[in-house]
């Protein structure tokens, strides 16, 4: 409510409406007072009908809220009281010992510390000649550009480096060489010239490594993009197409650079890691050079000044910042990862260079067991590394018969530092290294978004806060009276404005520490989820994740490559709608404390406040009356009491709640948009819901991920293969009569013995085992090769239906057991079988 008063005195000297009204002066030298919710009066210092109304029906719902919650207090603490204490020592079976702190990582991570300072040092004094140049031109009022060195022309020719390129392209060559065939033409050029892998993303082997190598391809795939954006902003000749290509381009020619690291890790050969190794070094150092001299993040070249509207940005970020050195140190903390992730190749591989070098110098001392591991090939070696008693698989099968109080507790120290409500560190769990390598880039990429939101943005808030106070002013003004608007026209202080915009350097400090923080943790419940998932899928629980279906196996391998760029796709597009939502609540949070005046705030709350008062009195009476009075044992089983007052209610509740139901409808669809844009960055989240959620092409390559890793990470599987596997190489050393009884597992008692004999009783121990599994396991019976060949075309065809999407599968599957019993009817265990069902059925029949 709106009284005019006439009265000489304006608003600005004046201000007689208190806490509870606005004070507006109009062209008439008149002022009136603009009343706050639900107040009213000439001087706004009376309660309307609606203001009493709300604050009952608040109160009521706060009753509501101590009755509803201390009810629930009381009976979880008389249900604990009551409770008999248990043991809550866990009972372990094998108490693991403490994992002291090794001597190679700490070497190695002390080594890198030290690279990476050096690195900063030679940057820092590269980049400072500029930066005093920079600073010369800026207090002389001359064009804000450096001219590069030299070798800028020489290492890089249209963004392309023509000295790393080439020596990654030979180095690829050499590696092509050296790799070993497997199955294609094993026999011609000596099984020599192949593609060499670059990284085994299924296992965990070597995985630090490529997550370290991945990071740094994350930063300059970082630049790329910043690059692709500040060339579309200005003019530029190309077309677009051509501006696409040329950014792919730049993509394969970075994933060309690094291929040859991943490669000779993975190769694991003398010659592999020493060409490694050097071209590791020279990357570093042509890195620290062009990034010092020719492509610094903050200043300019010549042909960067002309087209960034002449150093226009840069002078904005000296007059914030200062001509001192803080320029020059933000540039130096943003290379802080980048150097470090460096830092760690170039250290690594040497130590992997020096730890091949000597197994090959000390092979004549290794034990027998190595010498033949040594032979084996890469992937050879990982499989049998999955049989051994301490790998991550053996210890998932001995939990399988371990209820959870006896399971072992973890050996890692930094496992042991976490609470376990908060996650629980598992020694028989690793995850995979592409999703190490995901979350290392992911990690980076926030990183350096989060240094360039704050540096590049906070020198243009004042020029922001401007446009933005525009906007309100513009949008306040649709509704108002014609005298309104000439009455705020004439106005110019903010807090005159319905919604004035306060200072916008805490709003938007606050706002990005909240992004970041929202998105590690959703980050990081993903991480954790993905392990849950897959621990699932390991056990057959569809629970979360849909149930694998045949007709979608083209689905999961599409996804499963999809995953990694979903993923991260996600995350950005995730981390630009919290920060504008959390920038706009944090605006509006200051506006309301700094000038407790934003009228088109109170407004929409005016509006909103008494709907959500009523949606929740109703939703807390429905409870209370739910577990207290309908419900039997205060809601701990579903089971009905009071059935006729239950009935009664539900009778006036039914038209009642169809007035509630289009107030919640709207809050719905509020609540699915804000949660949408918190969870955008979680793939394991469909906001579609559970019947559409296949259709959410990020959940799909989430889907495909789990499906892949779960069909090719299976621990059990795991394990038998990395058996039958050892016992294959056990056949197959045991040509050599020097290694004639000589196993390569669980390191046993070597047993020497005659060649003829051994072959005999390797025969009657495999046929000892063959029937103690058989005996322990019935059904396997029906899937050996014997009884399979024994099937007509009428029994083979349910066998088919086994795995199929039909959805009278079960009685497929009862089909296909009846024809496993009729193929097994001439086997002596299945005629057993059958003769006690026959007789069975003839006590039956009689």
């Amino acid at each position: 409510m709106e009284t005019v008063i006439d009265d000489k005195q304006s608003c600005s000297i004046h201000n007689p409406c208190g806490t509870n009204g606005y004070c507006v002066d109009n062209i008439d030298d008149e002022w009136s007072c603009r009343c706050k919710f639900w107040w009213n009066g000439t001087l706004c210092d009376e309660q309307t009908n609606s203001g009493k109304q709300v604050i009952a029906l608040g109160c009521i719902l706060g009753a509501f809220l101590i009755v509803f919650y201390g009810l629930n207090i009381f009976y979880y603490i008389s249900h604990k009281t009551n409770k008999p204490k248990q043991d809550t020592k866990k009972k372990i079976i094998v108490k693991n010992v403490k994992q002291s702190i090794r001597l190679g990582p700490f070497i190695i991570l002390l080594l890198t510390l030290m690279l990476a300072t050096l690195a900063l040092i030679a940057k820092w004094s590269l980049l400072k000649p500029i930066h005093d140049t920079i600073i010369y031109q800026y207090n002389n009022n001359l064009p804000l550009y450096y001219v590069p060195n030299r070798i800028c022309s020489i290492m890089t020719m249209n963004a392309f480096n023509v000295l790393t390129f080439p020596v990654a392209c030979c180095l690829i060559l050499i590696c092509i060489v050296i790799t070993k065939r497997i199955s294609l033409f094993p026999h011609q050029c000596h099984g020599y010239i192949a593609p060499p892998i670059p990284v085994d993303f299924l296992s965990h082997i070597d995985r630090k490594f490529a997550s370290m190598i991945f990071a740094i391809c994350a930063d300059e795939l970082f630049g790329i993009v910043r690059s692709f954006f500040s060339n579309r902003s200005s003019s530029n000749s190309e077309g677009i197409i051509l501006q696409y290509l040329e950014r792919i381009l730049e993509v394969l020619i970075i994933g060309l650079r690094y291929y040859p690291l991943l490669a000779t890790v993975y190769l694991d050969t003398v010659l592999a890691l020493a060409c490694g190794t050097i071209y590791a070094w020279l990357d570093f150092s042509i890195t620290i050079v062009n990034q010092a001299m020719c492509t610094s993040d903050y200043y300019f070249t010549l042909d960067e000044y002309s087209t960034s509207d002449n150093g226009s940005s840069l002078i904005e970020k000296l007059e914030y910042y200062g001509t001192d050195s803080q320029l020059l140190v933000i540039e130096l903390c943003t290379d802080i990862p980048r150097f470090l992730c460096l830092a760690y190749v170039g250290i690594k591989l040497p130590a992997l260079l020096i730890s091949k070098i000597y197994r090959q110098l000390r092979k004549d001392a290794l034990s027998l067991e190595d010498q033949i591991l040594l032979k084996l090939t890469r992937e050879e070696r990982v499989i049998l590394r999955a049989s051994q008693p301490d790998s991550s698989e053996m210890l998932y099968l001995r939990n399988l018969f371990r209820s959870t109080d006896q399971r072992l507790c973890t050996q890692h120290r930094f496992g042991q530092l976490i609470p376990k409500w908060i996650y629980e560190w598992r020694d028989d769990f690793y995850f995979s290294t592409r999703v190490l390598c995901v979350y290392s880039s992911t990690i980076l990429l926030i990183f350096f978004i989060t240094v360039q939101a704050c540096v590049q943005i906070l020198p243009t808030l004042h020029s922001i806060q401007k446009v933005i106070q525009e906007f309100f002013n513009l949008l306040s003004s649709f509704g108002n009276t014609d005298e309104d608007i000439m009455s705020s026209a004439t106005e110019s202080k903010p807090t005159n404005s319905q919604f004035p915009v306060p200072n916008l350097e805490r709003p938007y400090a606050l706002a990005v520490v909240t992004t970041v923080l929202i998105i590690v943790v959703q980050s990081l419940v993903m991480l954790a989820n993905i392990r849950r998932n897959l621990f699932q899928s390991f056990r057959g629980d569809d629970s979360e994740i849909p149930r694998r279906k045949p007709s979608k196996y083209i689905s999961y391998a599409t996804g499963n490559m999809h995953f990694a760029g979903y993923f991260i796709g996600y995350l950005i597009w995730g981390y630009i709608l919290i920060a504008v939502f959390a920038s706009l609540l944090w605006i509006s949070i200051e506006a309301l404390i700094i000038y407790r005046n934003a009228q088109l705030l109170e407004s929409i709350l005016k509006a909103i406040i008494p709907s959500l008062l009523l949606i929740y009195f109703k939703a807390y009476l429905n409870k209370i009356l739910a577990q207290y009075v309908f419900l039997q044992h205060a809601g701990k089983v579903l089971a009905i009491k009071n059935r006729r007052l239950l009935m009664i209610f539900i009778y006036f509740n039914f038209f009642l709640d169809a007035f509630l139901g289009f107030i919640s409808s709207i809050i719905r669809l509020i609540k699915s948009v804000i949660a949408g844009m918190i969870y955008m960055c979680r793939l394991d989240y469909s906001p579609l819901g559970r019947k559409l959620e296949l259709f959410d092409g990020g959940f799909s390559a989430y889907c495909g991920f789990i499906h892949t890793e779960c069909a090719h990470r299976h621990p059990i599987m795991l394990v038998f293969v990395s058996h039958i596997l050892r016992q294959c190489k056990m056949k197959q050393f045991a040509h050599d009569d020097n290694l004639i009884g000589v196993t390569i597992q669980n390191n046993r008692q070597r047993i020497i013995m005659p060649k003829e004999k051994r072959n005999r009783s390797l025969r009657t121990i495999r046929k000892w085992h063959l029937g103690l599994l058989l005996a322990r396991n019935p059904m396997i019976v029906f899937f050996r090769k014997a009884y399979l060949n024994r099937l007509h075309m009428n029994d083979i065809q349910p066998l088919d239906t086994l795995d199929s999407d039909d959805p009278n599968n079960i009685m497929n599957q009862g089909m296909s057991t009846h024809a496993h019993y009729r193929s097994a009817s001439h086997a002596s265990v299945a005629s057993m079988m059958n003769a006690q069902h026959r007789s069975n059925g003839w006590l039956n029949g009689n």
